[in-house]
């Protein structure tokens, strides 16, 4: 799957970081960065960088196949409430679909989302990894 490297570059910091617009007015959290809060219009905000870490509320189990990308099969989808208090969609990896349960601390990471071809660009961005107990 190609994607324009001009506008992969320019959305990177979305594809490499979760940012969070913190209210300085209402107090209230909001997913993505952005100038103005959400729920009050307030301009008095400030934009925080996510720690990745949350619990996952619900989550989907998706076999749907795409060409050159049946490797990746099946695909689990899950709405992850993080630590700062808000609600991010996300992808989850490094687990067995049997195992994955509502309720487990997940973690972003850095993997890889595609490549042009065997030698070509590789894109990156952000997945979530079950937290392993010790």
């Amino acid at each position: 799957m190609k994607h324009s490297i001009p506008i992969f570059w320019r959305n990177r910091e979305s594809h490499y970081r979760i940012k969070i617009t913190k209210c300085n007015a209402c107090g209230k959290p909001a997913y993505f960065g952005r100038d103005r809060c959400p729920y009050c219009g307030s301009r008095n905000v400030t934009i925080i960088e996510s720690e990745g870490k949350g619990i996952l509320v619900n989550f989907t189990i998706s076999y749907y196949r795409r060409e050159g990308d049946e490797e990746h099969l099946p695909r689990i989808i899950g709405l992850i409430r993080l630590d700062e208090g808000i609600m991010v969609p996300g992808e989850i990896v490094d687990i067995d679909p049997s195992e994955v349960k509502e309720g487990i601390r997940v973690e972003a990471v850095l993997r890889r989302y595609s490549s042009d071809d065997p030698y070509g660009l590789i894109y990156y961005g952000l997945k979530f990894i079950p937290i392993l107990k010790k």
